[in-house]
């Protein structure tokens, strides 16, 4: 009698709970849960509890988890006992968040995350997000704690609603997902909706500050002080001479006397394209007229290869990264930015594009110029369009206009 008792008080506060069709039996001395829909076939899965009076409230429990999974997470009856139980050694409600660590990165790698972009992009943030977790003393209790915490400990120098910030972010929120839908980690650490990460991310307060071009007077100083470090000397030169992004220097080609580039930025646009190759062509300055073929050939001929460290890059990020830190050693390098703190690598290529519309005589089209970037001309204006400055915008208009303004102008410079 007994024993049908606490059977029907747990079928009744399912009942009342949980609604018509979740109910329990007996299958080999354990519960079988099993749950009916209107129209559907009777879903049924047995459970590891013993069918006995003290299981009464580790049902209600359970079938409280169980429900949530399914809702959450669109999932059938087996499935979400299954991956319930998979949550960790420590119960229902307890997480091995090491051991989900390391079933996301060889969930990773095996869905084609290189396993050296894993270590040097991703890792890091798992890392620092297990390291949270596990903090004995203000440990967050659920995803959104995890989020805010990692956003306070560790982004808090990088600037609102930057790239940076979004990427940390994502990849904690991706980790998060897998625990819960792969590992099974209660629902609680799902990250939450867009909104909540959104608002982790923020908003930029203004637009990024554009890159500072190096001037052709900066690029000559800087290739006259590379002679005796002709290695440098010719990366610098194909950068700053051909516009070539600092990563394309693992992607060169030479077909026919002239350069080309393999594709190195691809998005989920154009990754299933077929792949084109670039070609690139010099801007030369005018108190080198020619360099840019020289350097040419001079690569070609292999009498002076590109610095180790570039040769030896497995892939462009690892390229790009050398040749900063190749150019940060050097001493004019170091000159420059002194006297222009802004200037970055990528001002090299910043120049080049200085150079197509404001060094010669004659500006090169857009188009053309955009091209032979590798980018398109909206891409092209976003980046090149906005730089300039007071020096800039009086030698434009005087190189239009110069005689007609200087005939009009009185001796202090005001129209006449």
């Amino acid at each position: 009698m007994a024993k049908k008792i606490w059977v029907d008080d747990v079928r009744g506060l399912l009942k009342r709970e949980h609604g018509r069709g979740w109910g329990i039996e007996e299958q080999s001395g354990r519960v079988k849960l099993y749950r009916r829909v209107p129209g559907d076939r009777k879903q049924a899965v047995t459970t590891d509890l013993a069918w006995a009076p003290g299981s009464q409230s580790d049902v209600v429990q359970l079938v409280a988890t169980v429900r949530n999974r399914m809702e959450q997470l669109g999932l059938g009856l087996n499935e979400a006992y299954t991956l319930l139980h998979r949550s960790s050694d420590a119960g229902f409600n307890g997480v091995n968040w090491s051991e989900v660590a390391s079933q996301y990165e060889a969930h990773r790698i095996r869905t084609g995350v290189k396993q050296s972009t894993y270590n040097a992009e991703e890792r890091y943030r798992i890392d620092r997000s297990v390291q949270l977790l596990l903090a004995p003393k203000r440990a967050p209790h659920d995803g959104r704690g995890l989020l805010k915490a990692y956003s306070t400990q560790h982004l808090d120098r990088l600037p609102s609603g930057s790239p940076g910030r979004k990427r940390n972010l994502l990849d904690v929120a991706r980790f998060l997902t897998f625990a819960v839908k792969t590992c099974g980690a209660p629902i609680k650490w799902l990250p939450g909706d867009v909104h909540d990460l959104a608002a982790l991310v923020g908003i930029r307060e203004a637009a990024p500050k554009a890159t500072v071009p190096v001037k052709p007077e900066q690029l000559l100083q800087l290739l006259e002080s590379l002679d005796a470090n002709p290695e440098l000397g010719l990366a610098v030169a194909l950068v700053g001479l051909y516009g070539l992004r600092p990563a394309e220097l693992i992607a060169l080609r030479v077909e026919e006397g002239y350069l080309y580039v393999a594709p190195v930025k691809r998005n989920k646009a154009t990754a299933n394209q077929p792949k084109q190759n670039r070609l690139v062509l010099p801007l030369d300055l005018k108190e080198l007229p020619g360099e840019g073929a020289r350097v040419l050939q001079l690569y070609a001929s292999g009498l002076v290869k590109l610095p180790t460290s570039i040769r030896n890059a497995t892939d462009f990020k690892a390229c790009g990264a050398a040749f900063r830190q190749y150019l940060d050693r050097h001493p004019c390098w170091q000159s420059l930015v002194a006297a222009s703190p802004d200037l970055v690598p990528y001002s090299l290529r910043h120049g080049y594009a200085w150079r197509g519309v404001k060094y010669y005589e004659r500006s090169m089209p857009m188009r053309d110029l955009a091209a032979l970037m590798g980018h398109d001309v909206r891409t092209h204006m976003r980046h090149y369009g906005s730089w300039t400055d007071d020096k800039g915008l009086k030698e434009s208009a005087l190189q239009v206009a110069g005689d007609f303004m200087t005939k009009n102008l009185t001796s202090d410079g005001v129209p006449g």
